[in-house]
C-alpha cells in the first residue's frame, strides 16, 4: 500500500467517494413522494428520525443498506437548494456526510432506479427528505 492509498483511508458503504470529489445534489420530483432531493445519478435521498444532527447509521448492517453520502472535503454542489441548509458532519471514520437541514443524507440500497423512494417509511424511521429539509409528501 502507497503512502498515498494509506492516506485516503476506507470508504464506507458501496458508493465510492474519491479524493476531490463532490457531491452534486438536486431536486427531482418523486412519483411516490413528490419533489425530493437526489444525488447526482438522480437517486432519492434519505433521513432517518433516530439521528439528531450527527449520524447514527454507522455499522456495517447499517450503512451496507443506508450508504451515506459523503463529500470530500466537505465539497457540495447543490444550486436548486438553499445554501444556508446544506453542510456536512464528520463521521467517526473521519469521512465527511452531507447534511440538509442539519439531518445527515443515505441512499438506500433497493431503490433499484432513479426516481425510486422505496425507502420512504421504512422502520417509520427512514423518509425521503424533501428540499426544505422535511420529510417528504405530496
Amino acid at each position: 500500500m502507497t503512502e498515498l492509498e494509506a492516506a485516503a483511508g476506507p470508504v464506507a458503504g458501496p458508493t465510492q467517494v474519491l479524493p476531490g470529489d463532490i457531491a452534486k445534489l438536486q431536486v427531482e420530483q418523486s412519483p411516490a413522494v413528490g419533489p425530493v432531493v437526489a444525488d447526482r445519478e438522480h437517486y432519492t435521498l434519505y433521513f432517518t428520525t433516530r439521528d439528531g444532527t450527527a449520524p447514527t447509521c454507522l455499522e456495517p448492517e447499517c450503512t451496507l443498506v443506508w450508504p451515506p453520502l459523503l463529500a470530500a472535503g466537505g465539497q457540495i454542489e447543490a444550486p436548486a437548494l438553499d445554501r444556508k441548509l446544506l453542510g456536512t458532519v464528520k463521521r467517526p471514520d473521519g469521512l465527511e456526510q452531507v447534511t440538509l437541514a442539519g439531518k445527515p443524507l443515505y441512499r438506500y440500497v433497493d431503490d433499484e432506479q432513479a426516481g425510486d423512494a422505496t425507502g420512504h417509511g421504512v422502520d417509520d424511521r427512514w423518509f425521503a427528505i424533501a428540499p426544505d429539509g422535511s420529510k417528504a409528501s405530496r
